[in-house]
């Protein structure tokens, strides 16, 4: 494409077994970057995508070669999930912030806009990646759906065991509104999760810390007075709110939910 810069536009995954190739870089997105040259990049790269996934059905996925010069493989990584839709969704996060899945269930948070959306599948990841090195019998609780009452499609929630479902959340200063909505939707859920199956229910919230330098008054102020309302609300949905400052926080804060 000779613009110098390098893409992310597909992902080799295996799971149960079974290695395929997927494009995460839509015909929209290479429009908008190359213009008319964008249907041209897109038919280069899915030929490229049908070809890798070819070699896969030969080949383990760190044998498998780039079909075309110019383009190369990262490095393989191990994800932690219950499904392949787990896995895809993990890879995505760790490629690139211009990937898309066709799957509109395969996020947990699509009613949210892109700019809010990757830093809370970010802090989930993070999070996540904490609990299970301290906690390895965790790794199967996480991005698990259940089916709540009267609702046609299951709710994927964070965390869900036996003993406890939890969500995760963000209440960033930019966007604090947006996040504060999506809270308390995240309340109503957890709500009905613990109405139906009696067990405890947890809000994970992660935010800046209070003190932090690039909080500017307004902000802060702001920031303290959603987190006091969104604890008494809580408490309303006879649910809890866990605020953390930092990824060890939140990650202390799921164990100690339990």
């Amino acid at each position: 494409m000779a613009t110098g810069e390098r893409l992310c536009f597909a992902i080799l995954t295996e799971w149960q077994g079974k290695r395929t190739a997927m494009a995460v870089l839509s015909a929209d997105h290479l429009a908008a970057m190359y213009g008319a040259n964008g249907p041209k990049a897109a038919a280069l790269l899915e030929r490229a995508v049908r070809l890798l996934d070819a070699s896969l059905k030969e080949a383990s996925i760190e044998q498998v070669l780039p079909p075309f010069s110019g383009m190369f493989l990262g490095p393989a990584e191990v994800a932690h999930s219950n499904d392949i839709a787990g896995v895809l969704q993990v890879a995505k996060i760790m490629s690139s912030s211009l990937a898309t899945l066709n799957d509109p269930d395969t996020a947990d948070t699509a009613d949210q806009g892109a700019e809010t959306r990757q830093p809370l599948r970010h802090f989930q990841t993070r999070v996540r990646d904490l609990v299970i090195a301290r906690r390895p019998n965790l790794v199967n609780c996480f991005a698990k759906e259940a089916s709540l009452s009267g609702a046609r499609r299951p709710v994927r929630f964070g965390f869900l065991s036996n003993d406890l479902v939890a969500h995760f959340g963000l209440l960033q200063p930019t966007t604090i509104r947006t996040h504060v909505r999506t809270a308390r939707g995240l309340f109503a859920e957890l709500s009905i999760a613990h109405k139906q199956s009696g067990i405890k229910a947890t809000l994970i919230l992660g935010h800046p810390p209070l003190k932090s330098a690039t909080l500017g008054e307004n902000e802060r102020s702001a920031l303290h007075d959603y987190l006091q309302d969104l604890t008494e609300e809580a408490h309303e949905f006879g649910v809890e709110l866990a605020a953390a400052d930092n990824d060890s926080a939140a990650c202390d804060a799921l164990l100690h939910a339990f």
